[in-house]
């Protein structure tokens, strides 16, 4: 199965030792709101993140904002 922006997310904010709460802590820091069952609906492919959110998560996490756009085809929006 290809990995998917769900799967990306997730990982490393595994990596990096963070909680949803820590990522949302740092969204707000950011200027971008979320809440931590948005992102969760996120990481598990339940939801796409808007253009903003996608660069505030890309900034929070280091991650290219590209990666956002590997996702599964068919899935639900």
């Amino acid at each position: 199965m290809a990995q998917t922006n769900a799967g990306v997310l997730r990982q490393q904010r595994l990596r990096l030792g963070m909680t949803l709460e820590d990522v949302v802590a740092k969204c707000a820091e950011e200027g971008v709101k979320v809440h931590n069952s948005q992102l969760s609906r996120i990481e598990r492919g339940k939801a796409q993140p808007r253009p903003r959110l996608r660069a505030g998560l890309a900034r929070v996490l280091g991650l290219d904002v590209l990666a956002f756009d590997t996702q599964e085809s068919g899935g639900e929006s």
